[in-house]
């Protein structure tokens, strides 16, 4: 079978909607498509999926090969696996990009194993000229770009670093087709189960996958007490500014900025962070900014959604006492209604 112009995403999805890496990767694939007159696909695997496909449609989804089976309703790398390597066989894609989240960090090196397909990961762009593919990949802590130009003779698999891209409905959504595809598999072709899940500390999170976070700058001090605290009273991953990795208060790995992590949380709170462009050019796309800061004239009010002017010293202890209170308010409200 001759290669399709086809260029797949894999959607993930979880807590009843679509993963913001997705509809990132959507937007790129439109453009690409666009670029080489090809199509805009996405593989969607799992069990009663189905109330996500109009979101995806909503970002640009012109086709999508569908898998809805209870053998899916947990992720496991073997039956994911298996299946993709299936339809990849069947309609030999140009390309298929993952999110470089743990799941697809795990899930496109073993599909390209087994089908010997190339396998470029933790990309930050990736475009079409003409015939070929052009993509751009950091090194040496970012100080340096590789960048990728050739014309693929087969299916590509790719992983593609989340928070970088835009996440835009597209501006005319069409019809969309949807492929049922029903793969079969043995029960012991899974050698792997889930006897029991233990979320992470949310505080070790990559950036990039954290829907909370608390950022710190230059004024916090030197003592990281104070974010840490708010941080775990929300669950949230905490980040920060130059400075504070320059202070060896937290590691590079956990820099918010041009020169450290592009994030795109639900929430993120800055704290004592002034908003130089370094550090805005990596939260730009927060949904909601919660911001912290003594000096009002401190640039970075002007991205703040919500901006609160004092000490944060102050502040952060009141709002998790506030925050504290309403927790326990809330579990004696469950306890008495379970005891009537």
């Amino acid at each position: 079978m001759m290669q399709s112009k086809e260029i797949w995403i894999f959607a993930e999805c979880k807590e009843h909607e679509v993963v913001s890496v997705t509809l990132e990767l959507l937007g790129e694939a439109r453009k690409m498509s666009k670029e080489i007159s090809g199509k805009t696909c996405v593989c969607l695997i799992g069990y009663k999926v189905g109330e996500y496909i109009l979101s995806l449609r909503n970002y640009g989804a012109e086709k999508i090969y569908l898998l809805d089976s209870d053998v899916f309703s947990e992720y496991s790398l073997d039956a994911y696996a298996y299946a993709m390597e299936k339809l990849i066989i069947k309609y030999q894609p140009l390309m298929i990009i993952f999110g470089a989240t743990s799941l697809g960090s795990e899930l496109a090196p073993r599909i390209a194993a087994r089908l010997k397909l190339p396998c470029i990961t933790e990309v930050k762009r990736v475009r079409a000229q003409g015939e070929n593919l052009v993509m751009a990949k950091s090194c040496y802590e970012e100080k340096v770009y590789q960048y990728f130009d050739f014309r693929p003779e087969r299916t590509v698999v790719v992983t593609v670093l989340p928070g970088d891209m835009e996440c835009e409905e597209a501006k005319a959504s069409g019809e969309m087709e949807v492929v049922n595809e029903a793969i079969h598999l043995e029960k012991n072709m899974i050698r792997t189960r889930n006897i029991k899940f233990i979320k992470g500390d949310p505080r070790k999170v990559r950036l990039e996958e954290a829907d909370l976070i608390v950022a710190g700058g230059k004024g916090i001090g030197k003592c990281l007490t104070i974010l840490e605290d708010l941080a775990d009273i929300l669950n949230a991953s905490i980040g920060g500014t130059r400075p504070l990795v320059d202070g060896e208060i937290i590691p590079w790995e956990r820099q918010i900025g041009i020169t450290g992590r592009s994030v795109t949380p639900k929430l993120l709170i800055a704290c004592g962070i002034s908003g130089a462009r370094e550090f805005i050019a990596g939260m730009e796309k927060t949904k909601l900014t919660i911001v912290i800061n003594k000096d009002a004239r401190a640039p970075i009010f002007k991205f703040a959604n919500l901006g609160i002017i004092g000490d944060l010293q102050e502040i952060i202890p009141l709002v998790i006492h506030r925050i504290r209170a309403l927790k326990q308010q809330k579990t004696g409200n469950k306890g008495s209604n379970s005891s009537v």
